[in-house]
């Protein structure tokens, strides 16, 4: 009878979405909790008419850093969920997809460029290589060709 309460009071152990999950929930937190008390800072010195820069940059350089931790999380999360983000419009593809299928850049690298082409017809499979394709999709994920 002991043996079987035990395996009653046992705790599953938190996978790795849930802890990135639970990272993510913690940073924001702390990110919160940092715009306060910048806001609180502000507060004070304009209250007192006196200005303190330096402990302004230091709040603000703190939000930065967590902000970038955030981003980091966020972008393990989608890993997990078998997507990435574009790193130049920040949309949701599929992971190891080498073009975005919303701007039609690479999606590992930040690039300079224009707007997204208007009035694309989505296809079903891409000419050029044969890839599958999402319904709303303007460029191939796989090669990067407009979708015709």
């Amino acid at each position: 009878m002991a043996l079987k309460m035990d395996f009653l009071n046992t705790k599953k152990e938190p996978t790795e979405m849930e802890r990135v999950t639970e990272n993510i929930a913690q940073v924001e937190g702390e990110i919160q909790q940092k715009v306060y008390q910048l806001g609180q800072l502000y507060y004070e010195e304009h209250k007192a008419d006196e200005a303190a820069d330096s402990q302004y940059y230091r709040l603000v350089d703190a939000i930065s850093k967590l902000e970038l931790n955030r981003m980091g999380f966020y972008k393990n999360k989608l890993r997990l969920q078998g997507q990435m983000m574009c790193e130049n419009c920040g949309a949701v593809i599929p992971y190891g997809s080498v073009f975005c299928s919303a701007c039609g850049k690479r999606a590992d690298e930040k690039q300079e460029g224009g707007a997204v082409p208007d009035g694309m017809t989505p296809g079903k499979s891409c000419t050029a290589c044969g890839a599958a394709l999402e319904e709303d999709s303007l460029f191939c994920a796989f090669c990067g060709t407009k979708v015709e």
